[in-house]
């Protein structure tokens, strides 16, 4: 951070040292009030670690980080609509394959296939067609069992436990849900487990909901990075449940 801030400090220094060669070698050159203005817009994106606030002709104010922070949150939700619609995609896949325990262990090989692929949107967009699929078919599989699921080690078999209870939300493992959950250490499963979390609760009695399910809802919550998709979904759901 302290490299980025001296290489922008040096192009700033650089653009105004610019325009005073440029005011010496043409001192009759008129510089109004447009080109500064548009001068300024084209160093806002540069200037976001230096200034908090930049004052334009005629009283307009840009506050950076402000706007820099309604970006992020529109990125975040761009993002979480993708996911969205390429599990749509995935679950269409899901309708003509045999609802059975190995088809339940081929969507772990597969899981454990992807994970193994280079960190790249390509490899999410693939996970979360495979969550997709895992949402029309786990629910069908007979004597699946979430909860047990929720407690294997592998990865793909935890991440079918939530698909099945997001295909079909039953309130009363919320409790069990939200435990695994705080135990859940990869983001992928984080993500679709806090979506499953928040289809449980929509079809919950909020009176029915003992508070340790929130407790342990916000001690997740505390350790998720900032920035990421599943804090921001944690967060919302957390607070909708505070203000709602």
């Amino acid at each position: 951070m302290k490299g980025r801030r001296r290489w922008l400090g040096a192009a700033v220094s650089l653009v105004a040292l610019l325009g005073a060669a440029t005011h010496l070698i043409w001192p009759g050159l008129k510089i109004d009030a447009i080109t500064v203005l548009l001068v300024v817009v084209a160093l806002v994106p540069w200037l976001g670690d230096l200034l908090e606030t930049i004052e334009l002709p005629g009283g307009w104010k840009v506050k950076y980080r402000d706007l820099q922070q309604r970006q992020d949150a529109l990125e975040r939700t761009t993002e979480e609509a993708s996911s969205t619609a390429r599990a749509a995609l995935g679950a269409a896949r899901g309708e003509d394959l045999p609802p059975t325990m190995e088809t339940v262990h081929l969507f772990a090989e597969e899981y454990r296939r992807l994970r193994k692929t280079p960190r790249q949107p390509a490899r999410t967009a693939e996970l979360d067609q495979l969550f997709g699929t895992m949402v029309t078919v786990l629910p069908r599989v007979p004597g699946f069992d979430p909860v047990q699921a929720f407690g294997d080690d592998e990865g793909g078999i935890r991440l079918a436990g939530y698909a099945a209870l997001y295909g079909r939300p039953d309130p009363a493992l919320l409790e069990e849900t939200v435990r695994a959950l705080s135990r859940e250490s990869t983001a992928f499963i984080q993500y679709w487990g806090i979506r499953t979390v928040a289809a449980m609760l929509e079809r919950a009695d909020p009176g029915d909901v003992p508070e340790e399910v929130f407790d342990l809802l916000q001690e997740l919550l505390g350790r998720l990075p900032n920035g990421t998709s599943r804090r921001e979904q944690l967060a919302r759901l957390l607070d909708s449940r505070r203000y709602g």
